[in-house]
């Protein structure tokens, strides 16, 4: 039997899917990204559910109004993953195993050296500037100012994905070298973490990079002999759908293991796309992965991202609000000019043209969830003060709402006239 609560959730998945295609549509008629129009639709529908659906009872005309209660994170307190946010989540892991399943190999290995420069620079110049910045001329402690740095690091590409797939150049040598930058940009930022949070750091990190290592090495180079065996299952039974179903299963597999090492689950997804998108059985599955990913599981994921952002806009500390400006200001401005230029020299230094460099800076522009991680995690670490930690996550929150925003306009506006 389905409880009330998971049907309240259902419903709040499809007025979010409704409202995120109205507004992705109305976006895209105004020739801007139809994942800003997602965005946007997160944000609305997450007001509206403070406002209206969060176990609040109305009186009208002296009698009470029952209306559900859609919030999931009142419905589901205390748990780490609620029904909707799960939804989300898949969403994220579609989009790269899509992005995965388009991006060839052999481009990958060729914009390998590119992909590399471009992670360094886009990780040690953002963090040097916000040290630089944050002790230098905010007065910051030399802590302080690691802990901002350290929060400019990491690239989400989520979005930045999401816009190469509608603009057609994914493929692309610039698109090819944002992924793999993100990728050794997430595995960096890590690294880094590590050696920053751990008792004994040092230890710490260096296992993580063990971990990762074991990972690539036995998911990547052993997968590439045995992932063609495993998918001729899918032609061995003989029932609906089964190679996407193996497809399905080694694109969930992988982005559980590399969870457990240490890095994001969505490069497990991709590193899966990657794989499977080698063999020539992955035209079987391409239009029926998109299909589910775009048809459901995309939109609810930057649905999802909009809704967190009104969420978590609600819990401004207007009281400390002239902190929190400041902060905001310097993760912005620091974090966007750092990944244009970080990124861009490092893509030039490749020998890229200086407009691929330029686009390759904006796409590694996003910030999301490893931000938050790094701002939260000092706070349980107790290396941040609690008033200042609070500042400081409330200054990550709007650093990845801009960002999160800008960059799909951004993207968009380097790559016309292409």
């Amino acid at each position: 039997m389905i409880s009330t609560e998971i049907f309240n959730v259902l419903l709040l998945v499809a007025i979010a899917l409704i409202l995120a295609r109205v507004l992705g549509h109305i976006f895209d008629r105004f020739n801007q990204p139809a994942v800003i129009g997602e965005l946007f639709a997160g944000i609305i529908v997450g007001i509206v559910v403070l406002m209206f659906f969060s176990g609040q009872e109305y009186i009208i005309f002296d009698r009470p109004l029952p209306l559900p209660n859609l919030n999931p994170y009142i419905l589901y307190e205390g748990m780490e993953y609620n029904p909707f946010d799960f939804l989300a989540e898949i969403g994220i892991l579609f989009l790269l195993f899509i992005s995965g399943l388009e991006t060839r190999m052999s481009k990958l290995k060729k914009m390998e050296k590119a992909s590399s420069f471009v992670a360094v620079g886009g990780v040690f110049v953002p963090l040097i500037l916000g040290f630089i910045i944050a002790v230098l001329f905010l007065d910051f402690s030399t802590m302080q100012g690691i802990i901002i740095g350290l929060i400019l690091t990491a690239t989400s590409v989520g979005v930045t994905v999401r816009t190469l797939l509608d603009l057609q150049v994914l493929d692309s040598d610039v698109g090819t070298t944002i992924l793999g930058g993100a990728v050794i940009d997430d595995v960096l930022a890590i690294v880094l973490l590590a050696l920053v949070m751990g008792t004994e750091s040092v230890t710490g990190a260096f296992w993580i990079g063990i971990r990762i290592a074991i990972f690539f090495f036995i998911f990547l180079l052993i997968g590439l002999r045995v992932i063609d065996k495993v998918l001729d299952l899918g032609d061995k039974i003989h029932v609906p759908k089964a190679f996407l179903s193996i497809s399905l299963s080694i694109m969930l597999i992988y982005s559980f293991f590399a969870y457990e090492s240490g890095i994001s689950g969505i490069i497990g997804a991709f590193v899966a796309g990657v794989l499977i998108g080698q063999s020539f059985r992955s035209k079987k599955i391409s239009d029926d992965v998109k299909t589910l990913g775009y048809g459901l599981f995309i939109p609810l994921f930057f649905v999802a991202v909009g809704f967190r952002m009104a969420i978590q806009g609600s819990t401004l500390d207007i009281n400390s609000f002239s902190t929190i400006l400041i902060l905001s200001l310097v993760l912005i401005i620091v974090g966007i000019i750092g990944k244009i230029i970080g990124s861009g020299i490092g893509a030039l230094l490749a020998g890229m043209k200086a407009r691929e460099s330029l686009q390759i800076g904006i796409g590694m522009i996003p910030r999301m969830e490893l931000a938050l991680i790094i701002s939260s995690a000092a706070i349980a670490h107790g290396i941040l003060s609690d008033s200042f930690g609070h500042q400081l996550l409330i200054a990550t929150v709007i650093l990845t709402i801009v960002t999160t925003i800008v960059a799909p306009v951004l993207i968009k506006a380097s790559f016309n006239n292409d």
